[in-house]
């Protein structure tokens, strides 16, 4: 496995947009049912979150662990500014 470095921030904030829009549409799909910008929102966040976990693999086995990797380092993210946010208004 290779060692981890630290992203620049724009990757950061493409992890953390495409795993909100992943999330946020898979909830819209299941609870109001598929539709053509629900379906071009999951599709592109996935891509999104996908491509260079694709690129940087090596195996299928590491093809999914970058992704799920990618996808819960994007919700993490999201979670840390939302912190920061409130621990700047209350702290």
């Amino acid at each position: 496995m290779k060692k981890k470095e630290d992203r620049p921030i724009w990757i950061k904030l493409l992890r953390a947009a495409s795993s909100l829009a992943l999330v946020g549409s898979t909830t819209y799909i299941v609870f109001a049912g598929f539709n053509l910008i629900a379906a071009f929102v999951l599709v592109s966040s996935f891509g999104g979150i996908a491509t260079p976990a694709v690129i940087a693999a090596d195996s299928a086995l590491e093809c999914v662990t970058g992704f799920i990797e990618a996808f819960v380092e994007g919700v993490l993210s999201v979670f840390e500014m939302i912190g920061d946010i409130i621990g700047s208004i209350f702290g």
